[in-house]
């Protein structure tokens, strides 16, 4: 229970960043990590419900975010340490930033999130899935406004590549949203399983750590 009570203190306290815990989960699925590697598609604002803030700021890890709109670019690196690219998701050349920037081969998280779904489906078929491997994955794909279409299909591409999906359909005050993976070969499957749940409120997700 003593787990349980920190991710609850955390959740209560707003000392999570994201807008559904995503950073909790990424650190206990690393186990705390310091100084790891992120690729954050679809930026916004730099730590209000972002998912990365609390990765770059407490734990020092590196990284990269891709933002479409200039002025949020612009706003991001005002206030974050780590570069926000403003691009196009969709057409990014991701190998050459990740090869470019000394990324390693295994970067620790990759968050999907801008929209429509259509576009984060688009900029996820973008990423060098050949090259480059990630530890953990979130994906939102909007089913609640989308439809079940992007949804099913990036699903079936992410777990093609031999990822776990552990939680599906993360919600949001009842609206399913998003999709939580790791990679089997770094992630234990006594870390993982503690969290494998679907159609689930996101604070229901840490309840239910023992």
């Amino acid at each position: 229970m003593e787990k349980n009570s920190k991710y609850m203190r955390y959740l209560k306290n707003n000392k999570y960043f994201s807008q559904a815990g995503q950073d909790l989960f990424v650190l206990e699925m690393l186990r705390h990590k310091k100084n790891g590697y992120y690729c954050e598609v679809g930026g916004n604002h730099p730590f209000e419900s972002n998912n990365t803030f609390l990765l770059e700021n407490d734990y020092s890890w590196k990284g990269v975010s891709i933002e479409y709109d200039a002025e949020l670019t612009q706003n991001y690196n005002k206030e974050r340490h780590n570069l926000c690219i403003q691009a196009d998701a969709t057409s990014f050349n991701y190998f050459n930033y990740f090869t470019q920037n000394n990324f390693p081969k295994q970067i620790d998280y990759l968050s999907l999130d801008i929209d429509p779904a259509e576009n984060t489906y688009k900029a996820l078929k973008q990423i060098p899935f050949e090259h480059f491997k990630f530890s953990v994955i979130t994906y939102e794909h909007d089913k609640y406004s989308s439809g079940e279409k992007y949804m099913n299909l990036s699903r079936e591409f992410i777990l093609s590549l031999g990822y776990k999906m552990v939680v599906s359909n993360v919600k949001v005050f009842g609206r399913d949203f998003e999709d939580w993976y790791v990679d089997k070969d770094i992630v234990s499957n006594e870390i993982w399983n503690l969290f494998e749940s679907k159609d689930i409120e996101f604070k229901d997700i840490f309840k239910s750590i023992k």
